[in-house]
């Protein structure tokens, strides 16, 4: 949803990102649910797309400013885009306004279902090429695109002087004072505490100790892992005790990032999915707003469908 007042960019883009594992014939290859997929990182492709298809370079022009809204909608993979010759600035996290930031190490990092907006001046040359790289896993880099400038002249002459911070939501601001605290630990997979029940299709992973199956999805049979009372701040550390990459997502409360092992979050962005690395803790807060059940799951699939899904309860 747009703003009420829109910065002002030249152009604004969308990148839906997706992931796919093709066969030498360019036809999607079998194999879905695999346990391999399942007890390692999930899932992840040979061939990455923006909006759709291969684009072996997105046209831009010297001097204008963009707005860059990146979803990341692939079943597994994790992104990190480095944009080469260039300084986004991150406005936006998973569609709520963030203070304008520089992306950390230069990389903007997106887990499966996480959002980024950023804004990006084309301060290159007319003629001019840069490489966006995608390097988040090490020996996998590849080139996604590359940024080429027509022979138009610069549409300025130095980057545009307008603010690019986006106006605040108002979101209800978590009592950290009357909070309750329930917290969730991921477990299992390849190299972790697999549930004892795990058989050829799973349960592979857990929360709590708990493995929810696929065909207990959306909240079916489940007991409640977390129940909060409406109106009430939930505080909740996610600890990750597995070996790998997790997206967790919330339905219906977006929440704040207070902190990361251990250490106050920069900017205590509002998110609905936070990305876990192995062994890594991360602490939320939300206000439950609405009563009813709630999805808790790994946004990775294969990792979602072998156990790790949960439900958050909200009681009137």
């Amino acid at each position: 949803m747009d703003e009420r007042e829109p910065i002002r960019v030249d152009r604004d883009l969308l990148w839906l990102l997706g992931d796919w594992r093709l066969t030498k014939e360019a036809e999607l290859a079998g194999g879905f649910g695999h346990p391999m997929d399942a007890t390692h990182a999930g899932r992840i492709g040979n061939t990455v797309t923006i909006n759709g298809a291969v684009r072996d370079s997105v046209p831009v022009r010297a001097g204008e400013r963009v707005r860059l809204r990146l979803i990341n909608a692939a079943n597994a993979r994790v992104f990190a885009l480095d944009f080469q010759g260039h300084t986004p600035r991150v406005i936006a996290l998973d569609g709520q306004p963030v203070t304008p930031h520089a992306p950390p190490d230069g990389k903007v990092v997106l887990g499966p279902g996480q959002r980024a907006d950023l804004v990006i001046d084309m301060e290159g040359r007319p003629g001019e090429g840069f490489d966006v790289v995608d390097g988040f896993y090490p020996r996998m880099a590849y080139r996604l695109t590359r940024l080429t400038y027509g022979d138009e002249a610069p549409l300025r002459d130095s980057p545009l002087d307008a603010p690019i911070a986006l106006a605040a939501n108002p979101l209800p601001e978590p009592d950290l004072s009357g909070a309750v605290r329930q917290d969730v630990v991921l477990d299992g997979g390849m190299h972790g505490a697999m549930p004892k029940t795990a058989g050829p299709r799973g349960p592979f992973w857990a929360l709590n100790g708990v493995a929810a199956m696929n065909h207990q999805s959306m909240g079916h049979h489940l007991e409640p892992l977390i129940t909060v009372k409406r109106g009430q701040t939930q505080v909740t550390a996610f600890v990750n005790e597995t070996g790998w990459w997790h997206p967790m997502h919330l339905h219906g409360f977006p929440f704040r990032v207070l902190s990361r092992n251990g250490r106050p979050a920069e900017h205590r962005e509002w998110r609905d999915t936070i990305l876990l690395g192995p062994r890594e803790t991360a602490e939320i807060a939300f206000v439950a707003e609405e009563a009813g059940d709630w999805m808790l799951h790994c946004h990775v699939l294969e990792h979602q469908e072998t156990g790790m899904m949960a439900v958050l309860r909200v009681t009137a």
